[in-house]
């Protein structure tokens, strides 16, 4: 799949939050961020400290467009203090 001409648009991407996410904790609320890939770029939201199961995040990232790159790889995780972050999900969206 390819869209020809949208070689250094850029394209508004909106993390807005997550809903009903597995919940990798045992004692407290989890503290979940969200990872964007798209080609070799990665972006990062902030951390939704005790955000649980459904966190908010409202947080912009601007994408310079690449021409036959087409997907955005989203990873969600757990931040952890003591221990190395904890994977929750992914999933991936088509432009």
């Amino acid at each position: 799949m390819s869209i020809i001409g949208i070689q250094g648009q850029i394209l508004e991407v909106t993390v807005v939050g997550c809903n009903k996410l597995k919940d990798t904790e045992w004692i407290s609320k989890q503290d979940p961020y969200v990872c964007l890939e798209y080609s070799s770029a990665k972006y990062r939201t902030k951390t939704c400290n005790d955000g649980g199961k459904n966190p908010t995040f409202n947080h912009k990232f601007k994408l310079e467009l690449i021409e036959g790159y087409v997907e955005i790889k989203i990873m969600v995780w757990n931040e952890n203090k003591l221990t190395s972050d904890k994977f929750i999900g992914s999933g991936r969206e088509f432009i």
